[in-house]
């Protein structure tokens, strides 16, 4: 009878243990971190520092800080109504899991936040500039588009320009007889 209780409980502490480490790894295998649908926001952080900087900052600065902070809003807005449809129709075909569908609701729901935030922080300054500045946002990013554009389409003329030009070859002078 005593021959029978050192292997039990040698069995015993290993079916323990076993299922401690089976559990425990189970959990870690299944949390899942949420990787950000955007980078981070740098126009938001430049407002937050200016907001909360020491010696006071002018208002034109903190206003200039939030209209920077609109564009990247309202740039993110775009990105996320241009992806949605696409990623809708991957969800329906299967080509995308459950996770990342949830990782875009995620980044919609912050997006739509961080307008909200935006909106009340513009009101702050003055009742109803919010409207504006979101329009404004709008027209300065558009204004930068068109900016890439001409700056990309001048550099094509430029290539072009160059290989249409006829390439001058230097041609060495025939050595003299004499040298030779």
């Amino acid at each position: 009878m005593s021959s029978l209780i050192l292997p039990t409980a040698y069995l015993g502490g290993c079916i323990v243990t076993m299922s401690v480490f089976s559990y425990v790894y189970r959990r870690a295998k299944n949390v899942r971190t949420i990787e950000p649908w955007f980078p981070p926001n740098d126009a938001k952080e430049k407002y937050i520092a200016l907001l909360n900087a020491e010696p006071a900052v002018p208002d034109h600065h903190l206003k200039s800080a939030l209209l920077g902070r609109a564009m990247e809003g309202v740039r993110r807005v775009v990105a996320v109504q241009q992806e949605k449809p696409a990623l809708g129709l991957l969800l329906r075909t299967g080509h995308i899991g459950d996770e990342i569908w949830q990782d875009f609701q995620v980044a919609e729901k912050e997006t739509m936040h961080e307008l909200q935030e935006i909106a009340q922080e513009a009101n702050t300054f003055k009742e109803g500039w919010s409207k504006t500045l979101f329009t404004t946002a709008s027209q300065m990013i558009e204004a930068e588009k068109q900016k890439e554009i001409r700056d990309r389409s001048n550099v094509r003329r430029a290539e072009e320009e160059e290989k249409k030009k006829p390439k001058q070859c230097e041609c060495l002078e025939p050595e003299d007889k004499d040298a030779k």
